[in-house]
């Protein structure tokens, strides 16, 4: 069996009058790739959406792929093609619901196989877990990628079948040996890169390196002669009880640059796996008995009591003011925030250095909750246009002076995510 992983990159950083970096051209070139590779059975992309799905699905024809998406609305999440049978599909949500882990299973010659995609936390999304960012099983003395590495493989061995062979492909954000990567070294994954005999990445000559070169516009994609520097894409595969092994073709996928306007169709190179096994233990394979157990139920969220609708619009317009990057009015953004000292100074910090993708943010407030006379647990969305990057995230809001504003909580927890969050030391 061939499989893919391909970090596409949305390209929500480009210029805007650059389409997403020609987001459209740069599927395009990828699934042609595909075609010229022989249509591998298996592809994962990590940074799909739905205008991205839509986009393969006009080029999915020379290949013959089923488009495994469940609707998800998120700007990041995972999407898987295939030319096999589909036996189910199912999403999770990870630390800090910014990302998430989606596994197919499908049924193959070498038996069941479950491919799970997922996209780990990136530098500035990373961060130290505290109890209420990284739930168990995950340590809270720990950071935040290597959490969510906890939970993709906890998913992974909950769905598990026995016989079953379970490959976890995508853009891992960090290199072999790190905490991340030992979670599944410890589980007895084996990175298909090295399996296959392929140096490690080498950043002064970008061998064996998959990751690097600029995503914030089309000038390193468009040149053939720009490296990567890091091997941050993997394809990571378990078969307990199973005698597999990697065959040719397992390692870079379209490394090479190809000829005309794009080199390559993301800052990403994609990496392959051919998996080579013994016999599947079953002729067939009983859809109903192989469909995925049902997903657990979303933690309950901190009980609360109903507000009436004044307290609620004065809620919502302190959450979703201070959140709506295209208010020109700084201080009135900032003037929805609990005070205490250097929250303004922190406050103009961020929102400076997001202002260019600032612009297209919104919050959208999905449930209010009364904890106390002074205090309401807000359950809210961040949006970047209208597209979800953050599904469900809980925050508070407090009342002082007979006024709510967006509680000093809250506003750290944003604070976390900004890209200037190590300048930012009142938290």
């Amino acid at each position: 069996m061939r499989l893919v992983s391909q970090n596409i990159l949305h390209g929500v950083g480009c210029p805007p009058d650059s389409d997403s970096c020609l987001v459209g051209e740069r599927v395009s070139l990828f699934m042609e790739q595909l075609a010229e590779a022989g249509c591998p059975e298996l592809v994962s992309l990590q940074e799909a959406n739905e205008r991205i799905v839509g986009l393969v699905s006009g080029e999915v024809g020379s290949c013959g792929y089923e488009i495994v998406w469940d609707d998800d609305p998120g700007l990041d999440r995972e999407v898987v093609l295939t030319t096999l049978e589909v036996i189910d599909f199912q999403r999770r949500t990870l630390a800090d619901r910014f990302r998430s882990a989606y596994v197919v299973r499908v049924a193959s010659p070498i038996g069941v196989i479950d491919f799970l995609t997922t996209h780990l936390a990136a530098g500035a999304d990373d961060r130290d877990c505290d109890p209420g960012l990284c739930p168990p099983p995950c340590d809270p003395a720990g950071s935040l990628r290597t959490c969510q590495a906890r939970q993709v493989l906890d998913f992974a061995r909950e769905v598990a079948l026995a016989g079953a062979v379970t490959v976890v492909g995508g853009d891992l954000n960090d290199s072999a040996g790190s905490p991340a990567l030992a979670v599944f070294d410890e589980a007895g994954y084996v990175d298909s890169h090295l399996a296959a005999d392929h140096g490690e990445c080498d950043p002064a000559t970008g061998s064996g390196c998959t990751a690097g070169r600029e995503d914030s516009s089309l000038a390193d994609m468009a040149d053939p002669s720009s490296r990567q520097r890091s091997r941050i894409d993997y394809l990571l595969y378990s078969a307990p009880g199973r005698d597999c092994s990697v065959g040719e073709g397992t390692g870079l996928f379209n490394a090479e640059p190809a000829t005309g306007d794009l080199a390559f169709p993301s800052d990403h190179t994609a990496v392959a796996l051919t998996l080579v096994c013994d016999a599947a233990p079953d002729d067939g394979v009983d859809a109903a008995i192989a469909a995925l157990p049902e997903a657990p139920a979303d933690p309950a969220p901190v009980e609360g009591h109903p507000i009436d609708e004044v307290t609620a619009q004065a809620v919502t317009a302190a959450f979703e003011t201070y959140m709506d990057g295209s208010i020109d009015d700084m201080e009135l953004r900032i003037d929805q925030a609990e005070d205490f000292p250097g929250m303004r100074e922190a406050a103009r910090l961020m929102f400076e250095a997001t202002a260019e993708i600032g612009a297209a943010v919104r919050a959208r407030v999905d449930s209010i909750a009364r904890t106390s006379a002074a205090t309401a647990r807000i359950v809210y969305s961040i949006l970047l246009d209208d597209q979800v990057i953050f599904d469900g995230r809980e925050g508070e809001a407090v009342l002082i002076g007979g006024r709510w504003f967006v509680a000093k909580t809250t506003f750290c927890d944003l604070a976390a995510l900004s890209p200037v969050a190590d300048d930012i030391t009142i938290c």
